[in-house]
């Protein structure tokens, strides 16, 4: 492998200049870098990192925790993550703690799910990394990550215990809102809602939002349109009916699965959602768009929360205090085909 000193000599610049170079220093000329580093590719010169952390007392890398790889949320988060370290030059770690596989939805363990968490950080801090960002299944309260010495730590797609941990996270709220009123758009007045777990706090953020819009376009709140339950295809199946025959006329679904579940009973049912029946999810899986008809739904800002969550970590590990501790993005709705006509009259 090529050294700075061969570089030096086949470039013809000074040692002290190309290392300058090669180790992104200001006081250089473009001309010089691209040059330098036109001869520092042609040698397959590849930098120490060990050496130069040792030097710098920086490692210029960021290690991520992730409660899990295989939920939808992770992989879009993780590549904004990976996107911000690249524009700043810095490396990533990956840890998954692969809760969803260990534990499933099963209520409690959390001492068990804490131990992992902590032996996590105890890899990470081996490593070297010069802060932790955390990755959420769900939009929920974290174990207490306290601080070890001065690393600092950023949570997205959840939320820490501890109010000086800066999280990212996307609005349920305002989506909502946003859904209530493209059913008041098309005209109607008889929504059902099929949501999930009754005390989610995505449940409870996306019905408050829900309701204000119905108050704003002077469309009555009625609980009785409203089921609660599991967050899969399921239950949209089984609830769908008994909403029906109440009379909605479109039906808001907390998420894409139940949705799904929906679209299900409506086909064997012969019910036309985009014409009998509107319909809403939320999450923009990749199912919505290939499922028929299309699903019109609610698509969640995954590739800015890691991104804009990695931006304020390395704004914290380079002294910068972020001006917000808990930052709240807007989601977006993509229409298609199951948002397709005005109520029936």
């Amino acid at each position: 492998m090529a050294t700075i000193r061969e570089i030096a000599e086949k470039s013809g610049f000074s040692i002290a200049t190309v290392s300058k170079v090669l180790n992104h220093q200001a006081g250089v000329s473009r001309q010089t870098c691209d040059a330098i580093e036109k001869v520092a590719k042609n040698l397959n010169y590849r930098p120490n990192l060990s050496a130069r952390n040792l030097k710098t007392g920086m490692s210029r890398t960021l290690g991520i925790i992730a409660e899990d790889l295989t939920v939808f949320n992770t992989p879009g988060i993780v590549d904004g993550v990976g996107v911000c370290c690249d524009a700043h030059r810095y490396h990533y770690i990956l840890g998954n703690l692969r809760f969803d596989k260990r534990f499933g939805h099963r209520p409690g363990l959390q001492k068990e799910k804490t131990e992992l968490v902590r032996d996590m950080l105890d890899e990470m801090l081996a490593k070297q990394v010069d802060g932790i960002l955390y990755i959420g299944c769900h939009s929920h309260q974290v174990a207490n990550l306290k601080r070890m010495g001065n690393l600092p730590f950023a949570c997205s797609y959840s939320y820490s215990e501890n109010p000086e941990i800066p999280s990212v996270v996307y609005d349920d709220r305002s989506a909502a809102r946003s859904v209530a009123e493209l059913f008041l758009a098309k005209g109607h007045h008889t929504i059902g809602i099929i949501a999930g777990e009754k005390d989610s706090i995505h449940t409870e953020n996306r019905l408050l939002g829900f309701q204000e819009a119905l108050f704003e376009g002077g469309v009555p709140y009625n609980p009785n349109l409203i089921s609660y339950g599991e967050w899969n295809r399921d239950h949209g199946y089984r609830s769908i009916e008994a909403l029906l025959e109440k009379g909605v006329t479109a039906v808001f679904a907390h998420n894409d699965l139940i949705a799904l579940g929906i679209i299900d009973y409506c086909n064997k049912n012969s019910i036309r959602i985009g014409q009998d029946l509107d319909l809403v999810g939320f999450d923009d899986r990749e199912i919505a768009e290939v499922c028929r008809p299309s699903l019109t739904t609610v698509s969640l800002p995954l590739f800015d929360i890691g991104y804009k969550a990695a931006e304020i970590l390395l704004e914290e590990i380079e002294g910068k205090t972020p001006p917000e501790r808990k930052i709240l993005l807007e989601c977006r709705i993509v229409e298609r085909d199951s948002t397709g006509t005005a109520a029936r009259s």
